[in-house]
């Protein structure tokens, strides 16, 4: 099988931000109706190709009606990481704890450039 160098589509849809997680009464969490729909259509407008599990460079750049992915398998830069949760989990606990503290909301974060090593 070919390996692909990178990988760029534009999504034409206005971008939204994750839902915080929703509990039932019986303490169950579940995502929210509005963004399992927004995830599953998103992921139905992506046209490129399935990247296994070799590292990757992903870049999202969000536009008031669009978000430009760009996805690229990076070799021999980094070594895998011992930590074992998501990136965008890992820095979305850092800036709520920052709130407040060094930044009035981590809504003024513009650029936010992540790496797991």
């Amino acid at each position: 099988m070919k390996k692909t160098k990178f990988y760029s589509q534009i999504i034409h849809m206005r971008p939204k931000s994750k839902d915080r997680p929703r509990m039932t009464k019986t303490g169950h969490t579940y995502t929210a109706k509005a963004t399992r729909e927004y995830e599953k259509a998103f992921a139905a407008e992506y046209k490129g190709p399935y990247f296994a599990e070799e590292p990757l460079r992903i870049k999202l750049v969000f536009n008031i009606d669009r978000t430009v992915v760009v996805i690229e398998p990076i070799k021999d830069l980094f070594t895998k990481s011992k930590l074992r949760g998501d990136i965008d989990n890992y820095a979305k606990s850092v800036l709520d704890a920052l709130n407040g503290v060094a930044f009035k909301d981590d809504k003024q974060v513009i650029i936010l450039e992540l790496e797991k090593t």
